[in-house]
């Protein structure tokens, strides 16, 4: 299999299971096998993805922890490229106390579960009940990062927009999303439109046949549902400003991939637009592949890129 077919299947998974989520590893490993992992996240090649070498660990955490926002885009259910961006989130933590996470994996209707955890009113086992997580949607470097946020008394953000009205946004339309109550829409950022130019070529070209098998009215729907994830996910962070920078969001890598362009990333592209101010975003990029250097199809996709491997076979 080939990178770019790779990479085009995890995107396909994605839209095929856009209303139930994505699979994860579990979190039955043994702590040795956790350690372990977690010294090798430290010891990988971080790359300037601009294609001029690259950088220390110690650099690139210095670049985030300045920043207003950090994008950690990841391979959902790659273990190492997990636990890079846990470790990278230790440190920027530990360099700047006012740094916050906020997450993909969690819904605004979640803050609730995720504030009761944090604040110890509840245990993990309650935790993870009420917020629905287990061993396949939770893995262990993510709840790590919940964890060390508690350890620091920091928030942590249940940013995207819940899937019952993603489906919604995809089905009927943003009209139908206008007309929910006071209560509903709170949960939820509305797009004036659906993403146009190099963002929306690269979504179409990553649904390959199914895009060409369902038309333009599929492709419509499910640029719905995508814009509606960008806009909730960078609202939630906009509003954790008032708590703190760098807000350090993790997300699939495709919401993240090619920042520097407006039209390039439609999450990046809603940051600035709401945030009503200039901001500094940086992004780290882990991808599913084995290189030493920038590939050109990956220039400038990100500030820092790190190449982590293939995915294990069944974490697609």
């Amino acid at each position: 299999m080939t990178i770019r077919t790779a990479r085009r299947l995890l995107t396909c998974c994605a839209l095929a299971t856009l209303l139930t989520g994505c699979t994860t590893q579990t979190r039955d490993e043994p702590q040795a096998l956790r350690d372990s992992m977690r010294q090798q996240a430290r010891s990988v090649t971080i790359l300037n993805g601009d294609g001029s070498g690259t950088t220390t660990w110690s650099q690139a955490i210095a670049e985030m922890a300045s920043a207003d926002v950090v994008l950690m885009g990841e391979v959902h259910g790659h273990e190492l490229g997990n636990a890079i961006q846990q470790e990278m989130y230790e440190d920027i933590l530990t360099a700047n106390p006012n740094a916050l996470l906020s997450m993909e994996f969690y819904e605004r209707d979640e803050q609730v579960a995720l504030d009761d955890y944090l604040a110890g009113i509840t245990d993990r086992e309650a935790f993870e009940k009420a917020a629905d997580r287990n061993a396949g949607n939770n893995p262990w470097a993510h709840a790590r990062m919940i964890d060390a946020s508690k350890e620091a008394n920091r928030p942590v953000v249940a940013s995207n927009a819940p899937r019952r009205y993603v489906k919604l946004a995809r089905t009927d339309g943003f009209d139908r999303l206008r007309e929910l109550n006071d209560n509903q829409r709170a949960l939820i950022e509305i797009p004036s439109g659906t993403p146009q130019g190099a963002y929306r070529d690269r979504f179409v070209n990553a649904m390959g046949g199914m895009a060409s098998h369902g038309g333009e009215e599929m492709i419509e729907g499910f640029l719905r549902s995508q814009s509606t994830w960008d806009a909730t996910m960078a609202q939630s962070i906009v509003n954790a400003f008032n708590e703190g920078i760098p807000v350090v969001h993790v997300v699939g890598y495709f919401h993240a991939q090619f920042p520097f362009e407006a039209g390039s990333s439609e999450l990046v592209d809603q940051l600035r637009a709401r945030a009503g101010r200039e901001l500094k975003i940086v992004t780290c990029i882990t991808l599913p592949a084995t290189h030493d250097e920038i590939q050109d199809a990956d220039r400038n996709i990100a500030d820092f890129v790190v190449y982590v491997g293939s995915l294990k076979t069944g974490n697609f």
